[in-house]
C-alpha cells in the first residue's frame, strides 16, 4: 500500500520489506522541518555576529587615547646627554645620575677599584649651575672635592670651627663652602666615614638639616648626594648610611669593544675632557622642568595593581633573598616611581615605571638579576603566575551565561514581562545584567590599562630612566606577554557585552534569545575546565572541591563524558 499506513511510527528500522526506511510523508515532513531548523539556526548565528559587532564597536568608541609628552623629556633627554658625554658604556650611571638630581634623591655606585663609576662631578655641577642648583658647590673643602678616608675630620665636612664663636662659649661651625650649604654632593670612599661625622651626615641626608651648635638646626639646600665606594659597609653602623641612597647601582669595568673607544679617544677618559656646558635656553628651563614635576607628583596616582606589586615584591626580596626592606624605602620609592610617571606627562604609574625597582631594593649587586626576573614575571597588567583576573572573569562569565539559559527557558525569552514572565525571573535578568555591567567596566578598565602598557612598552628604548640596554631587553621580554593578555581580556570583554546584550529589551528576538544564549554557553566544552583524573572524581570527592555553579559544571562534564 503506496499510502504508508505506518506513517505515525517513530522508528520503522524493523520493517523488513526491502524497503527499510521511513514513508514517504514522514521523509518529507523531517526535511520540511529540518529547513525550518536551518532557517532557524541562521537566524540564531546572524543574530550572534550582530551581537558581537555591536560589542566590538561598543569597545572601540570606548578607548582612550594617551596624551603627547610634553617638553619635559626633551629637557631632561639633553640633560642626560650632556652628563653622559665623553663616557663609554655609562648610559644608566647618568641617567640615576639626573634621576637622583629631578627626583631629589641620593645616586650610590659601587665598583671595583679604578673602574669609572659616575661622570665627572664637574659636568654635573655645570649641568645644573644656573638652572635646578644655582649654588652648586663641591661638597668638601678639600681641593680634590672627596671624602676618601676613614680619618677625615668633621671640619673637612661641615666647616672648621668658628673662632670667634668659641670666645663666646659658642660650638658653631663655618659652614659655608661645605656639606651643609651645598646643593649638589659627591662623596667618593662614602663607607668611610668614621662614628665623628657619621651622625650629622645622616641627619643631612635624610632631613636635611644640620645641627650648627646648642639649640640651632639649619635647614640645607641639599637636593642630592652621589656617593662612590669600591665595597659595601661591613658593619651594621654602616647600613643606616647604605639605607639613605635609594638608587644603587653596581659599576663594572668597560667590554672590551668600549675598551677601544676609550683608548682610541682624543680626550682624557678619565679626566672627562673638556665641556662647554649646557644650551642656555636648556639651562634656563631645567629649573621650569623639576618645580613642574614636583607640582605634578600631587596629581599622580599609584594604582591598587601597582601596590600589589610592590608589596610582592617585598615579600621576594625577604622571603627568597632575605632582604629587609624599610618602610621609608618603600615610601621613597613610590614616590620615585611619581616622578618617573610625571617625567613623562602621565598622570598614573604604569608597570614600566617598576623596572626602575631593581636599582633600589638589592642589598648586594648580585641580587639585581633575581629581582629584575621577578619584574619580568609579575608586571603584565592582570596577570600574575598564579592568578589571572581574566580567568576568574570567564568563570564568573560562564556561571552568568548558565544562569540565564535557565531563566530564557522559563520565560520563553521574555526580558519584559509582556509575554507573561514572572516578576523574580525579571529581577533575576535584571541583576544579572547588573553584574555584567560590572563585569564589563572591570574588563575596560583592564583593556585601557593594557592598551597603555603595550604603547609605553612600544616606546620603551626611549624611556628617560631606564638604560638603553635595559629597555630592549625588557621590551622583548613583556611586549609578548601584554599582547597575550591583551587579546585575552578583551575576548573576556566581548564575551560580557555580548551576553549582556543578549538579555537586552530591544538587541534580538524573542524566540532567537535562549539559543543564542545557549550557543554561547556551548561555545567552548565543559570538560575542558577539567582534567581526566577531575573528571574521574566521585561525586563525594568533587562537593569537597567545588561549590556552586563550578560544581555543576562538573556535574554536566561528568555526564557527558
Amino acid at each position: 500500500d503506496d499510502s504508508w499506513e505506518f506513517e505515525g511510527v517513530e522508528d520503522l528500522d524493523y520493517y523488513d520489506g526491502g524497503r527499510a526506511g521511513p514513508p514517504q510523508s514522514k521523509k518529507r515532513k523531517s526535511q520540511k522541518e529540518l529547513e525550518e531548523k536551518s532557517d532557524f539556526v541562521l537566524r540564531v548565528e546572524e543574530a550572534i555576529d550582530l551581537l558581537r559587532d555591536a560589542a566590538l564597536k561598543s569597545i572601540a568608541d570606548n578607548k582612550s587615547t594617551m596624551s603627547d609628552l610634553g617638553e619635559v623629556c626633551e629637557v631632561i633627554s639633553d640633560t642626560i646627554s650632556f652628563v653622559e658625554k665623553g663616557l663609554v658604556e655609562r648610559d644608566l650611571e647618568a641617567r640615576l645620575v639626573v634621576l637622583g638630581m629631578v627626583s631629589q634623591e641620593h645616586v650610590l655606585f659601587i665598583g671595583a677599584t679604578g673602574n669609572i663609576k659616575i661622570p665627572d662631578r664637574q659636568e654635573i655641577i655645570a649641568a645644573v649651575r644656573g638652572a635646578v642648583l644655582p649654588k652648586a658647590l663641591h661638597a668638601i673643602h678639600d681641593p680634590g672635592g672627596n671624602l676618601r678616608a676613614a680619618v677625615v675630620s668633621p671640619e673637612e665636612i661641615f666647616g672648621p670651627l668658628s673662632l670667634r664663636a668659641l670666645e663666646n662659649d659658642e660650638y658653631v661651625r663655618c659652614i659655608e663652602g661645605f656639606l651643609p650649604t651645598a646643593t649638589v654632593a659627591f662623596l667618593d670612599e662614602i663607607f668611610k666615614a668614621n662614628s665623628a661625622i657619621l651622625n650629622s651626615l645622616l641627619t643631612i641626608l635624610n632631613e636635611r638639616k644640620f645641627d650648627n651648635g646648642a639649640g640651632t638646626r639649619v635647614s640645607c639646600p641639599l637636593k642630592c648626594v652621589i656617593g662612590a665606594s669600591n665595597e659595601l659597609p661591613d658593619s651594621e653602623e654602616l647600613d643606616a648610611l647604605l639605607d639613605r641612597f635609594l638608587l644603587r647601582s653596581y659599576v663594572g669595568s668597560v667590554s672590551d669593544d668600549g675598551l677601544i673607544e676609550i683608548l682610541s679617544a682624543k680626550s682624557s677618559y678619565i679626566s672627562g675632557g673638556q665641556n662647554d656646558g649646557l644650551d642656555a635656553s636648556i639651562s634656563a628651563t631645567l629649573e621650569e622642568v623639576v618645580a613642574e614635576i614636583s607640582t605634578a607628583l600631587g596629581d599622580v596616582s599609584i594604582g591598587q595593581n601597582i601596590c600589589i606589586l610592590i608589596r610582592d615584591l617585598r615579600s621576594f626580596v625577604r622571603d627568597e633573598l632575605g632582604v629587609y626592606v624599610s618602610d621609608r624605602r618603600l615610601v621613597k620609592a613610590s614616590r620615585l616611581l611619581k616622578v618617573s610617571a610625571a617625567s613623562h606627562g602621565r598622570q598614573s604609574v604604569d608597570f614600566v615605571d617598576c623596572l626602575l625597582l631593581q636599582h633600589i631594593l638589592w642589598q648586594v649587586p648580585e641580587q639585581r638579576g633575581a629581582i629584575r626576573e621577578w619584574l619580568w614575571d609579575n608586571m603584565t597588567p592582570g596577570k600574575s603566575s598564579d592568578n589571572s583576573i581574566v580567568d576568574q572573569t570567564k568563570f564568573l562569565l560562564e556561571g552568568l551565561a548558565s544562569e540565564s539559559l535557565s531563566i530564557m527557558k522559563k520565560t520563553m525569552g521574555d526580558v519584559t514581562g509582556e509575554s507573561g514572565a514572572r516578576v523574580s525571573d525579571l529581577d533575576a535578568v535584571v541583576s544579572i545584567r547588573n553584574e555584567l555591567e560590572e563585569i564589563e567596566k572591570l574588563m575596560r578598565q583592564n583593556s585601557a590599562k593594557l592598551e597603555r602598557h603595550m604603547k609605553l612598552l612600544d616606546d620603551l628604548p626611549d624611556h628617560l630612566w631606564i638604560g638603553s640596554d635595559e629597555a630592549y631587553a625588557a621590551q622583548q621580554h613583556l611586549l609578548p606577554l601584554a599582547k597575550e593578555a591583551s587579546s585575552d581580556v578583551n575576548e573576556a570583554l566581548t564575551d560580557a557585552v555580548v551576553l549582556k546584550l543578549a538579555l537586552s529589551t530591544d538587541a534580538i528576538e524573542n524566540d532567537l534569545r535562549s539559543s543564542i544564549i545557549e550557543t554561547l554557553t556551548n561555545q567552548d566544552d565543559n570538560d575542558t575546565m577539567f582534567t581526566q583524573e577531575e573528571l574521574q572524581m566521585s561525586l563525594k570527592e568533587a562537593k569537597r572541591q567545588y561549590k556552586g555553579d563550578h560544581l555543576r559544571m562538573w556535574k554536566s562534564a561528568r555526564k557527558d563524558l
